[in-house]
């Protein structure tokens, strides 16, 4: 499970800010125990605030992490490409991480410090006994090891001035690997790090993620009866995981009232010849089913089928999900209802996380004040994260209306709009 995250200078984030996932309200079903101490963790995290105050950039720097691990191995060669503060002045300042996170029921904390031409420090930490172990600790290209530790595989040979120890984590040890790999595993939805991204798409800004085959070949494997998907035995065998898959996306298909009845995977061949397999929506129109191209359903309709397979993933096998603009397309009784399916322990049985932005007010209903944060902008342009936990008195309390309460401004994290401003750049103020 993850702890909290912490970034410092990147993108619209300069001085660091920090997201927890640390209970506050320890009496809650929805906080739940780690196993040592009195510390709870919660499932579920918003982050709300106006247009260009950082929201997604707080995903941004999540998403960067986790593509470094994964890329910097064979992607970094020269250089790293970190996108830091754009209004900065001076000499230029590095860009850092932390990330705490459980992993194999030990307390892991991951550090990383990079500028534009090296690794300038990288750390993992353990603790097995809530006393601190250090898994290795690297200054530039020079990296030592807990004493007694046996690397494997040459892996001290593949680092580089430009290259993560996380990214050549199997090389290494099988704690290590281990790490690296709850990392990897993370799932994002609607946000790739800028700095990633093809030049092209980065200068024009179009949105970049999963690409439709991707999405549409997910599908089919939750869908498709004939995909062989490997699974353990502990899981029951592929076919019974994925009659179950099959089942609990139809149930879910039909909680989001889509009217949606069924849905069918048929072999396709288009005008140009190609041939492959297709799927569709079955609806129900005056009690028969009647197919629909994907192409034609409503926005929120693929929205929801989108966010399937991944949410399926970490519901099974545990996990997080960040998901930039959870709201999008989505009626908020939708998204209602999905935050509560990461709430409650029932449906969320392996303590599977999500952490995502909005804009749906309504969803502070469904949300205690230690799952709210707000993002603004200070002075200078840089973002501040600040919890709703940390307003005192009569702003917040455990029974307030928290969505009246955010659209006053008590909390900050709204645009404030001069309406004489709009009327006159419109021309309808004479």
């Amino acid at each position: 499970m993850l702890l909290r995250f912490e970034i410092a200078n990147h993108r619209s984030i300069l001085e660091s800010v920090e997201l927890s996932m640390i209970a506050v309200d320890k009496h809650r079903e929805a906080a739940r125990p780690l196993g040592w101490g009195d510390e709870k963790v919660l499932t579920v995290a918003g982050i709300y605030g106006a247009n260009g105050s950082g929201k997604t950039n707080v995903l941004d720097g999540f998403a960067w992490l986790q593509h470094a691990v994964a890329a910097s191995l064979k992607g970094w060669e020269h250089s790293v490409p970190r996108d830091p503060f754009g209004f900065s002045s001076g000499e230029p300042r590095s860009t850092s991480f932390g990330l705490d996170l459980v992993v194999d029921d030990v307390r892991h904390r991951y550090e990383l410090e990079v500028d534009d031409s090296a690794v300038r420090f990288e750390a993992l930490y353990s603790y097995p006994q809530r006393r601190r172990r250090t898994l290795f600790e690297r200054e530039g290209e020079s990296i030592t090891f807990r004493r007694g530790t046996q690397t494997t595989g040459g892996g001290r040979e593949l680092l580089t001035s430009t290259t993560l120890a996380l990214s050549v984590a199997s090389r290494l040890t099988p704690e290590i690997e281990a790490v690296a790999a709850a990392v990897r595993n993370i799932n994002f939805i609607g946000v790739w790090p800028r700095s990633f991204m093809p030049a092209d798409i980065r200068m024009h800004g179009f949105g970049f993620g999963r690409g439709r085959h991707d999405w549409h070949e997910s599908l089919l494997e939750v869908f498709g009866d004939d995909v062989p998907r490997p699974r353990s035995a502990n899981d029951g065998g592929a076919d019974t995981r994925q009659s179950t898959d099959r089942a609990q996306a139809l149930a879910m298909l039909r909680f989001a009232d889509f009217g949606v009845r069924d849905v069918e995977v048929t072999d396709h061949s288009d005008e140009v010849g190609y041939r492959g397999r297709r799927l569709r929506l079955l609806h129900d129109v005056a009690g028969t089913p009647r197919p629909l191209e994907l192409g034609e359903e409503s926005s929120g309709t693929l929205t929801w089928l989108g966010l399937m397979p991944d949410l399926l993933a970490v519901l099974h096998g545990g996990g997080a999900l960040v998901v930039d603009e959870l709201d999008s397309s989505l009626h908020p009784a939708i998204s209602s209802q999905l935050v509560e399916m990461f709430q409650d322990p029932k449906t969320n049985r392996r303590n599977a996380q999500i952490i995502f932005t909005t804009h749906d007010t309504s969803l502070l209903g469904s949300l205690n004040r230690d799952e709210v944060w707000l993002t603004d902008k200070r002075p200078d342009g840089s973002t501040a994260l600040t919890p709703l936990s940390d307003f005192r008195g009569d702003r917040v309390r455990r029974s307030t209306n928290l969505e009246r309460g955010y659209l006053q401004g008590r909390f900050g994290g709204v645009p404030i709009v001069d309406q004489y401003v709009v009327r006159e750049a419109l021309g309808l103020d004479a």
